[in-house]
C-alpha cells in the first residue's frame, strides 16, 4: 500500500476539495491511502468520517502568527511529518505556485521520490502576486519531479512556457460523478415545490463568495434581467468572506425576494435539476468542476469568457466578455434558459460529459495506475 499525501492551502470546502475527495472515493483503499494535509486548518473537516473509513486521514499543521513566524513553523512541522511517514509521493494543490515551491523545495530536502504540482487555477486577484509567481516559476523546475494541471490554460498559467509549448506535463481533468449528477424530474418538482420556484426562470451559481466570482456582477445582471422578467429567480451556493456585501446589495436592489442565499450544500446535484441556466462570471478559473458537474445534469451554462472553453462539453452554452453590457448577459441568459430541454435532452448530456473523458471513475483509475507505478 502506498501513502499519498495530499496538500492544498484552502480552508473552506470548494471545488477542488470536492474533486480530491471524490477522486479518492473511487480508489482501492487497500493499494493507496491519502493523507489531507493543510498548514493552518483543512478543507476536509466536513469529510473527516468518510475519509477514516476509507483509511486516510486529516493532519492539520496548525501553524500561527506572523508571515516569518508560520513560514519556520510550516518547515519545520512539514519536514518531520513527511520524515515520520516516509512519503514517497507529495501532490501538492494550490493556485500559489510561491506556495507549490516551498512544499516541493521542502519535499526534495526530505528525499521524496516523486513530487507533483497540479495547477487547478488560471489567475490572481494580487498583482504583486502574479509578480512572484512569475520569478518563482523556475524554482519549480528545480524542485518538482510531476507537473499536472486541469486543463491547458492552468498549465500555461503556471508553468514555464517551454513546459507549456512542449506539453510536457500530465492533464488530469476536472471529473464528476457523473451519475449522481444526472437530471432527475423528480428532484426538479419536489425542489422547485420546496422553494417557491414553480413557474420562474432559475438562475444558478455555485462558488465562494470572493472576488474571483464575480458576484457583484452576477447581481447587476440578475438586476437588470428581473426587470425585464420578474418571474426570474437566482440561487447563490456557497460561503465567503464577501458574503455579506453581496447580501446588503441585494437588499439596497430590493431583490431579497427573488435571491436564495443557500450557503454550502451537499445537495448541489438536485439544485441543479431544480435550476435552468448556470451562470459564472468569474475573472478567472482553471476549468470550473462546477461547470462540469451543471453540464452533466443537463444544464445550459453561461461563462465568462475569461474561462477556458476547454470546459465548453455540451450543446448550447455561450462565453460573454466581462465587458460586454448587461443587456447582453442578460439576453444571452434568457435565451438559453427558455430552450426547451426534457428528460431525455438533459440525460443525453450525461453521456456527452462521459465521452469526453469527465467520469471520476476513469480519472481516479488513471491516477491509482500513476501512483502505483512510483
Amino acid at each position: 500500500m502506498i501513502r499519498v499525501m495530499q496538500i492544498n492551502l484552502g480552508e473552506s470546502y470548494g471545488g477542488v476539495s470536492s474533486m480530491l475527495f471524490n477522486l479518492y472515493a473511487e480508489m482501492d483503499h487497500s493499494k493507496v491511502t491519502f493523507d489531507f494535509v493543510a498548514p493552518k486548518c483543512t478543507s476536509f473537516r466536513s469529510k473527516e468520517k468518510e475519509i477514516e473509513k476509507m483509511n486516510g486521514r486529516i493532519i492539520e499543521l496548525k501553524t500561527e502568527g506572523n508571515l516569518f513566524k508560520r513560514k519556520i513553523e510550516f518547515f519545520f512541522r512539514l519536514s518531520r511529518l513527511i520524515k515520520s511517514m516516509r512519503y514517497k509521493i507529495v501532490h501538492i494543490n494550490s493556485g500559489s505556485t510561491l506556495f507549490n515551491v516551498q512544499v516541493a523545495l521542502i519535499a526534495k530536502i526530505c528525499g521524496v521520490k516523486r513530487i507533483i504540482v497540479h495547477s487547478h487555477n488560471a489567475g490572481n486577484d494580487s498583482g504583486l502576486k502574479r509578480f512572484l509567481m512569475k520569478v518563482s516559476k523556475p524554482l519549480l523546475e528545480m524542485s518538482a519531479t510531476d507537473f499536472f494541471a486541469c486543463s491547458n490554460k492552468a498549465a500555461r498559467y503556471m508553468f514555464l512556457n517551454r513546459r507549456y509549448r512542449e506539453k510536457n506535463f500530465v492533464l488530469i481533468k476536472n471529473a464528476v460523478d457523473i451519475n449522481k449528477f444526472k437530471f432527475s424530474n423528480t428532484d426538479r418538482n419536489i425542489y422547485r415545490k420546496r422553494y417557491g420556484l414553480n413557474g420562474k426562470k432559475v438562475i444558478l451559481h455555485v462558488g465562494r463568495f470572493s472576488n474571483q466570482k464575480n458576484h457583484s456582477f452576477l447581481v447587476d445582471i440578475f438586476d437588470y434581467l428581473n426587470k425585464m422578467n420578474d418571474d426570474t429567480r437566482l440561487v447563490l451556493v456557497g460561503v465567503g468572506e464577501l458574503q455579506e456585501d453581496i447580501i446588503k446589495k441585494v437588499n439596497l436592489l430590493g431583490l431579497s425576494s427573488k435571491v436564495l442565499f443557500m450557503n454550502l450544500r451537499s445537495d448541489i446535484n438536485h439544485l441543479m435539476s431544480m435550476s435552468d441556466v448556470l451562470v459564472l462570471p468569474s475573472f478567472y478559473e482553471g476549468l470550473p468542476v462546477v461547470g462540469i458537474e451543471a453540464q452533466a445534469s443537463g444544464l445550459n451554462c453561461v461563462f465568462a469568457d475569461t474561462i477556458t472553453d476547454e470546459v465548453n462539453l455540451t450543446e448550447y452554452n455561450k462565453f460573454i466578455s466581462l465587458s460586454a453590457s448587461l443587456d447582453v448577459w442578460s439576453k444571452s441568459i434568457t435565451e438559453l434558459s427558455e430552450i426547451k430541454m426534457d428528460l431525455v435532452n438533459r440525460l443525453e448530456k450525461s453521456k456527452i460529459v462521459e465521452e469526453n473523458g469527465y467520469s471520476i471513475s476513469s480519472v481516479s483509475k488513471k491516477l491509482e495506475k500513476f501512483y502505483l507505478n512510483t
